[in-house]
């Protein structure tokens, strides 16, 4: 009896929670476009990229990206740079447009990226906007191949808009004569107030137990097989609570759990700020292919459209004692070659003692 009446206390707490956990607003958050051959989006703080995405037709292994990424604001950074597929020799690629040469990307230290001189950058996405054909050389003039410019100026208009920069002397897609100080400044990025590592990160958690499987069972609808629906892996969240995420559906490449919180001893569906869901509207969020990392106190999702992880979209939160709070969110929504996804949110953390 005390056992039926535990587990039924347990259930009735998971619904009242269920319930004010949906009525949680969401952060807002901006989203990944596309223009012609080309992927756009700004984030809350109106930090924006662009890049050239691969042919139709692309094969693995093909093409050199170009890419843009602009802050807002009258004073906001200008960066144009390239992004290889593949193993590029030496350290610089030249970048011609409709067949003259424009400009020289030189290898940034440790990474795929190579970049033009931020002093050029302003001029080059003029050039680049207003195109017809783009093509990359190596440092012995051979030719990397093509960049499609289609889409690149429309994906630079709507950074202009976005920023309210367009018709002013610091643009490059619709260029005019208002100044600088006519630029509004951008939104101001948000700061979570995000508990700590907890000290006891290097204990084990525990997973589920038999009564919390029972109460939890006709309330959790998982596809998982023949398998158990409620099987289960426990991480230490904070120095009060552990995190359990139960796995729930299971493809090729994205695994899915459901989140919840286990603190003084009872277990309640875990809060998020930003309710989501892969592949369809769920009262539950999916959380795919989720990783907790105990030592920056981050959990992390990414939800891949493909096995090669050319698209899709990704997550990062953070625990701030009631709920786990965004703290950024990615998106690539065409399957084009790029494993680099547009950031479309971002917030500061301040780790703080509860």
């Amino acid at each position: 009896m005390v056992c039926e009446a535990r587990q039924k206390a347990m259930t009735i707490a998971f619904f009242t929670f269920l319930a004010a956990a949906i009525a949680t607003p969401d952060p807002t958050i901006g989203q990944e476009r596309n223009f012609g051959d080309w992927a756009v989006g700004c984030d809350n703080g109106w930090t924006c990229e662009a890049l050239s995405l691969a042919a139709e037709d692309w094969s693995i292994g093909d093409g050199i990206s170009l890419t843009v990424r602009r802050a807002g604001g009258a004073d906001g950074y200008n960066r144009v740079g390239l992004r290889a597929m593949e193993e590029i020799e030496g350290d610089r690629i030249a970048l011609q447009i409709d067949g003259g040469q424009v400009a020289i990307a030189e290898r940034s230290e440790g990474d795929e990226l190579f970049h033009f001189d931020p002093a050029i950058a302003q001029n080059l996405l003029y050039r680049i906007a207003q195109g017809q054909t783009a093509e990359l050389f190596d440092e012995a003039g051979a030719s990397l191949g093509a960049v499609s410019l289609n889409g690149s100026r429309a994906a630079l208009l709507y950074i202009e808009d976005i920023q309210g920069r367009a018709g002013t002397v610091t643009a490059s897609a619709m260029v005019g004569d208002e100044p600088a100080s006519t630029i509004p400044e951008p939104p101001a990025i948000p700061t979570i107030a995000a508990m700590p590592v907890a000290a006891r990160a290097e204990d084990t958690a525990g997973g589920l137990s038999e009564s919390e499987r029972a109460a939890l069972r006709p309330a959790v609808e998982c596809d998982y097989g023949d398998e158990d629906p409620l099987s289960n892996r426990a991480v230490v969240l904070s120095d009060t609570a552990d995190l359990v995420l139960i796995s729930c559906s299971r493809g090729a490449y994205n695994f899915s759990d459901i989140a919840f919180v286990r603190q003084n001893g009872t277990l309640t569906p875990a809060r998020f700020d930003h309710v989501f869901s892969w592949g369809e509207d769920r009262k539950m969020p999916f959380l795919v292919n989720t990783y907790w990392d105990p030592e920056e106190g981050t959990l992390s999702t990414y939800a891949k459209g493909r096995g090669l992880g050319d698209c899709g979209t990704a997550e990062s939160f953070v625990w701030d004692g009631e709920m786990f709070r965004l703290t950024e969110r990615r998106e690539m929504n065409n399957c084009r070659g790029s494993i680099h996804w547009i950031t479309v949110y971002r917030a500061n953390v301040e780790w703080v003692n509860p």
